[in-house]
């Protein structure tokens, strides 16, 4: 899961960085659902979840593995 968190956040960086040049790196789509307040009465709380993926994003994400799988 590290590998992959890694490579998604390189992949961000890198599209970040070239999305002057190539527009299309930074294409994607989100996921998830908005917050949501819980409260019982002695204790309250909210949850929420949001991923984005981009193209950039799951290029980092295999180069990432293919890395980690040459080097173990």
């Amino acid at each position: 899961m590290l590998v992959i968190l890694a490579g998604s956040i390189f992949g961000k960086i890198i599209g970040g960085a070239l999305s002057k040049y190539v527009p299309i790196l930074n294409y994607g789509e989100s996921i998830g659902f908005g917050p949501t307040s819980i409260d019982l009465n002695i204790l309250s709380f909210t949850l929420g979840f949001k991923a984005s993926m981009t193209v950039a994003g799951i290029i980092g994400i295999i180069i990432a593995i293919f890395v980690y799988r040459k080097v173990k």
